[in-house]
């Protein structure tokens, strides 16, 4: 997950993917306070590692993640874009309306929440 959301964003170097895991976790927390309930897990590791001669810094990312639900994984997508101060765009605000509108359906949206029907919020 965390390699197709970097490569949706255009961002190939690793040394970002701290900050794309911090953001996608952020996200996965914000959907769940809502009461949305995600199926699977969000399982992201990423190390840093200094090469101690050259000081050269690589990074290592280990992506066991399970979330398969194509609304959610939208979501938390279109939080990154939101949040992401790292990115260049355009207008941040429209990400952040998307997103509240995305989360507002998931947590309204009957089989995505354990409230029951019309659970959820206004």
């Amino acid at each position: 997950m965390l390699k197709q959301v970097m490569k949706d964003y255009r961002v190939t170097d690793l040394e970002f993917a701290q900050q794309f895991a911090d953001l996608l976790e952020a996200a996965y927390l914000d959907l769940k306070t809502v009461g949305v309930v995600i199926e699977g897990e969000l399982n992201i590791t990423v190390t840093e590692t200094e090469d101690q001669q050259t000081g050269e810094v690589t990074y290592t990312v280990e992506d066991n993640s399970d979330i398969t639900d194509k609304l959610v994984i939208q979501a938390m997508k279109t939080y990154v874009g939101a949040n992401a101060t790292f990115l260049e765009r355009v207008d941040k605000e429209s990400y952040e309306e998307s997103y509240e509108k995305q989360k507002k359906k998931l947590a309204n949206t009957t089989g995505y929440t354990n409230f029951g029907e019309g659970a959820g919020g206004t």
